[in-house]
């Protein structure tokens, strides 16, 4: 008898201790490798609410809560929503002129859209070479006549390397217009971190063509740091942005 009731018990605390393995396994996730709520919220249909329309909502609550739009500006970016992202960036930058943070997350999301287009736009213009083919330095005056068809597929090509062109330069023009706003929020004692913007200013202003802005950013950055390991490589970049800006 004292060998039954031991087995009987022994039953119930097994039957319990399986109920507090499962407990642990789903809700603290202990053994699960992951996480025991997200096992719990997807068995009952609870998943976490979307963080966009989460931190959409708190900007709408209060518009002007700068802490609330970086949060909505992160999601977006979580998202690939990089326009969305730009102009919440922007709108912090209405608040607060010169938050010093927000002007190189700005910064680098144009520069990335810039990068992508000028990909986007060098692609282009690699189809056009080879659909010139090496005939002569006017390969379209010998082939308009000769073959209808090639003549109006480099014609298309062309003006889809325009538009590239210049949505790239567009592009490119915001990200520098971020880093001239970046330099000038920059108090002048801060000599290191106003070094840098203007060597990242310099490489803006050249992807957008604007040599003379690229060499005034570049000298500025020597004479704030010219002992800067970085020095020789920017005085060969001033050497060949003076020579590409003087020869027009």
């Amino acid at each position: 008898m004292f060998f039954m009731r031991l087995r009987r018990s022994a039953k119930w605390a097994f039957i319990l201790l399986i109920i507090v393995f499962a407990f642990t396994f789903l809700f603290a996730g202990v053994g699960s490798g992951g996480s025991g709520g997200d096992v719990i919220q997807e068995l009952l249909g609870m998943r976490g609410s979307d963080p966009v329309k989460v931190a959409e909502n708190e900007v709408a609550k209060n518009p002007k809560n700068t802490t609330a739009l970086i949060g909505l500006a992160q999601a977006y970016v979580a998202k690939q929503r990089r326009a969305d992202a730009i102009a919440t960036y922007e709108k912090i930058l209405q608040l607060k002129p010169k938050d010093l943070s927000t002007f190189p997350q700005l910064g680098r999301l144009q520069q990335e859209i810039a990068g992508e287009r000028y990909d986007r736009y060098a692609a282009l213009q690699s189809k056009l070479i080879v659909a010139y083919g090496p005939l002569s330095s006017d390969p379209l005056q010998n082939i308009a006549g000769t073959d209808p068809l090639l003549s109006a597929y480099t014609s298309q090509l062309t003006t889809k390397l325009s538009r590239a062109y210049n949505s790239y330069i567009a592009a490119a023009t915001a990200w520098e217009n971020t880093y001239k706003r970046y330099a000038k929020a920059v108090p002048k004692s801060s000599t290191l971190q106003r070094a840098n913007v203007e060597i990242q200013l310099a490489q803006a202003a050249s992807s957008a063509g604007d040599y003379a802005t690229a060499i005034t950013s570049y000298e500025t950055f020597l004479r704030l740091t010219p002992k800067s390991p970085l020095a020789p490589q920017v005085k060969k970049a001033l050497a060949e942005l003076r020579r590409v800006n003087s020869s027009g």
